[in-house]
């Protein structure tokens, strides 16, 4: 029962009794109980009191994060952030404080101590931990201050906050903070907003383009948008950026499409292109080739059609031809199989006239023949005419040039040259009297057949193909520019192509034109449009030039403001650039007047710059002129900034004009400055010398004040001040300025006392030459209480009463003479003391004397 009685008051079962004694214990001495009760005990209450008390970082974590009493983590809490702020006594030290605080995290820890503590150090490095916190808006304002709240007013970021600030701040500093911050932080939020309104703008622009037809400037605008989609993706949401992505894949797939279409219809191009290469070789085999070829070279003409026919397999197998085609080529290849085979039998033949003579017959007479089947049809040659029948020959063939040429054309296969000398000749014709003219396009005709059906084989197809492209045309969907584009392609095509006979190429050409016209409807309102949009461009140009005269009639040249002339001058040319289409011919005299206005301003602008560039000029030359070789520069640096002044209050330059003439100004201003600068570094050399030389002569005269005083060192005392006093030439810093002030007045108040220190040290020698005697007397007695009064030292404890007799009988009328000194008293003591003195004595009075050492006090 006793050992229930005598447990302490902590572990009894009243909890009442557990908390008054907590009340009573302390965190240093106590911290064990403290720690088991904040750990289990039962009642929270008693928890929470002894986590209140606790010092232990470690352990207030641990209760903070374990215990399950809500009331309990708030202590822990609560005694975490006292101990931090400083608040409560036994909080750590300021050291360990700050070191924690800049390691904590928690923002509610943070704006506690930072409107708590009575630290502000801890304050200020709570508060560089606290950005964006709501608590830093009060302390910007009602801080303890001025560098709370300037913190404070730094980690703001919140624009409401920043707004309000601006209006209830205190002190002008974190007024100009908010104010800058809150500018900084608008013009960001403007810049995204600017951002994610071009990111908008571009994810529509790459959906529309998505919808849009495929053409040729598909894929470089694609690029385009690409690129702009690289710069902008950053600042997109991520709708936005799926959005995009999307149209992208469209766009991509689309693009992709387009380009497998212009693949094959260039494998279709360059296989048709292929294959009426091949028949144009054949062609010009076989009109190339001569009685020789037919002799001998049976077996190339042979190779020569395999490797065309090839070829031509080869084109089809790229891309099919038509039926029309087939159907020729393989005409033509018969053609020349049947030339070989007669040429071969011609050689089987070659000793049978009556063979040979059939065979010579079914040789076409528009090629060259074996030499066998020319020879059997040669006649025998006329008579050559004389020389004076020539003249009458050539007089009898009057269209000899005109053959020759026919000729010529027909031999190159130039169908279209070929037909306008025809026709030039039918015309001759059609005048009568021309037989042998006649006789001669009689020879010419088969092969001006041959060349009209070898180029409607190689013209008619491709005209049919226009027309139905042309058909195309008039149900598409393209918009009217492009469809404008695409008929006048097609046109293009149809005029690079020759014609054979204009009469049977007539129907094909109205078929042709027939669907152009068709086609063409729906372009017609577009380009009404756009003459319409071109007029009102036109009005617009003139309203431009309008105003520029006027503007330039209105003007006072002598009080002008130039910088917004010049900004007048270059605005009006993206202006007279943003009007546009127009015209070309109706803006002809339009452009001359829209010329004549900006030369008018030019010319002005250019009389101004001058003047203004000549003032700017002399400025710089001023700058330039400016003596740099003197030792003080304060009058240079005074003219410099005179002319900075006078540079300022110049007239106004165009940048490219201003720009040159301002570096040059302030490389020339730099000079000076940098002169400047080189000055009072080298001033500032000798100054931090100078310094270190005082520092030295201090130094010594220390050392002297420092040693026992004596004549010597009065000596040596003179040289040091002597010295720190030449050393001393001009201002020095303030500690060091008070330092040789306080030595220099030590100095001279030891100096002063150097005759008291002589009559001190005469003195000193006199006792010391006092004869030494075993017996003491009262005269010696009196005088050694006499000296150790005066000097203010104790006397021995039965010499009391013999010193408070002297201070009573002789001190006082001693005092009443003037001049009173006590080493001069002294001095009348000792020459009246005639006798000797004892050593204990002798001592008595050295020791009162050391203490009266004038200088060494």
């Amino acid at each position: 029962m006793f050992g229930r009685l005598l447990k302490p008051r902590w572990q009894h079962t009243n909890p009442d009794i557990r908390l008054k004694a907590i009340e009573k214990m302390s965190a240093a001495s106590d911290a064990e109980i403290l720690a088991k009760l904040a750990r289990g005990d039962s009642s929270t209450l008693v928890r929470a009191a002894a986590t209140a008390c606790l010092a232990d970082f470690g352990l207030l974590d641990e209760i903070f994060n374990q215990d399950g009493a809500p009331s309990v983590r708030e202590a822990a809490s609560m005694r975490i952030m006292s101990l931090l702020a400083g608040t409560t006594p036994d909080a750590p030290p300021h050291d360990t404080r700050l070191r924690l605080v800049r390691l904590t995290e928690n923002p509610e820890v943070l704006a506690h101590i930072a409107t708590h503590s009575p630290d502000e150090a801890c304050q200020l490095a709570a508060i560089e931990r606290m950005s964006g916190n709501p608590a830093l808006l009060p302390l910007a304002i009602d801080g303890p201050s001025e560098p709370v709240r300037v913190a404070a007013a730094q980690q703001i970021s919140s624009l409401p906050d920043l707004k309000r600030l601006t209006r209830e701040g205190r002190d002008k500093r974190v007024v100009r903070i908010a104010r800058d911050a809150a500018k900084a932080l608008q013009e960001q939020q403007q810049r995204q907003e600017a951002a994610s309104a071009r990111v908008i703008q571009l994810a529509d622009r790459f959906e529309q383009h998505a919808r849009r037809r495929v053409d040729a400037l598909y894929g470089p605008r694609l690029e385009q948008l690409e690129q702009q989609w690289q710069e902008s993706a950053a600042s997109a949401t991520p709708d936005l950026a799926n959005r995009v992505n999307l149209a992208l894949n469209r766009c991509r797939t689309q693009l992709k499409e387009l380009q497998e279409e212009h693949r094959r219809k260039e494998l279709a191009e360059t296989a048709k292109m292929e294959r009426n290469a091949a028949c144009r070789s054949l062609y010009q085999l076989l009109g190339e080739a001569t009685e020789d070829t037919w002799d001998s070279q049976l077996g190339e003409m042979r190779s020569a059609l395999a490797t065309q026919q090839r070829r031509w397999n080869g084109a089809s197998e790229q891309s099919l031809p038509s039926q029309d085609e087939s159907v020729a080529f393989e005409n033509l290849c018969a053609a020349f199989n049947s030339m070989l085979s007669l040429a071969d039998r011609v050689g089987e033949h070659r000793d049978d006239p009556k063979a040979l003579k059939e065979l010579a017959s079914q040789w076409p007479a528009e090629y060259a023949r074996p030499s066998l089947l020319s020879k059997l049809l040669e006649t025998p040659a006329e008579p050559k005419p004389s020389e004076h029948s020539a003249p009458a020959s050539s007089k009898s063939n009057p269209h000899r040039g005109l053959l020759i040429a026919l000729k010529r054309e027909l031999g190159k296969g130039n169908l279209r040259h070929a037909n306008r000398l025809w026709h030039k000749a039918e015309a001759l014709l059609a005048e009568g009297n021309a037989p042998q003219l006649a006789r001669e396009l009689e020879k010419l005709k088969a092969r001006r057949e041959e060349l009209k059906d070898w180029h409607r084989f190689a013209a008619e197809p491709k005209k049919q193909e226009l027309c139905a492209q042309m058909d195309q045309l008039a149900s598409s969907t393209l918009d009217p520019q492009q469809l404008a584009s695409a008929i006048q392609a097609l046109h293009e095509e149809w005029r690079s192509l020759m014609s054979s006979d204009q009469d049977e190429d007539q129907a094909l050409w109205d078929r042709f034109k027939a669907a152009t016209d068709l086609a063409y409807e729906p372009c017609k309102a577009h380009f009404a449009e756009q003459d319409a949009q071109r007029k009102a461009n036109l009005e617009k140009r003139i309203e431009l030039c309008a105003q520029l005269d006027g503007f330039i009639a209105a003007q006072d040249w002598n009080h002008v403001d130039w910088e917004g002339l010049w900004q007048i001058r270059q605005q009006a040319p993206r202006d007279w650039q943003r009007y546009q289409p127009v015209r070309f011919t109706d803006n002809r005299d339009v452009q001359k007047r829209f010329s004549a206005a900006l030369t008018a301003l030019d010319e002005q602008i250019d009389v101004h710059s001058e003047q203004a560039a000549s003032q700017r000029t002399a400025l710089i030359t001023q700058v330039e002129q400016i003596n740099l070789e003197v030792e003080d520069l304060r009058d240079a640096i005074a003219e410099a900034q005179k002319i900075q002044k006078q540079w300022r209050n110049t007239a106004w330059l165009p940048p490219s004009q201003h720009r040159p003439l301002q570096k040059r100004f302030r490389k020339a201003v730099d000079q000076v400055f940098k002169a400047r600068d080189k000055q009072k570094e080298a001033f500032k050399a000798d100054q931090n010398q100078r310094q270190e030389r005082v520092k030295g002569e201090i130094e010594s005269l220390e050392q002297a004040l420092q040693a026992p005083f004596s004549s010597d060192n009065a000596n040596t005392l003179r040289e040091c001040l002597h010295n720190l006093e030449d050393a001393v030439d001009g201002r020095l810093a303030p500690a060091l300025n008070r330092q040789v002030q306080q030595l220099r007045r030590r100095a001279q108040e030891r100096l002063a006392k150097l005759k008291d220190w002589q009559q001190w040290h005469r003195l000193q020698e006199q006792v010391s030459a006092l004869d030494s005697v075993q017996e003491v007397d009262e005269s010696q007695l009196s005088m050694a209480v006499a000296f150790e009064a005066l000097a203010g030292v104790p006397s021995p404890e039965p010499e009391r009463q013999r010193r408070l007799a002297w201070q009573l009988e002789a001190l006082p009328s001693a005092m009443k003479q003037q001049g009173f000194s006590v080493l001069e008293e002294m001095t009348k003591m000792l020459a009246a003391h005639s006798s000797g003195i004892r050593d204990a004595e002798r001592q008595r009075l050295l020791a009162a004397l050391a203490v009266l050492e004038p200088g060494n006090a």
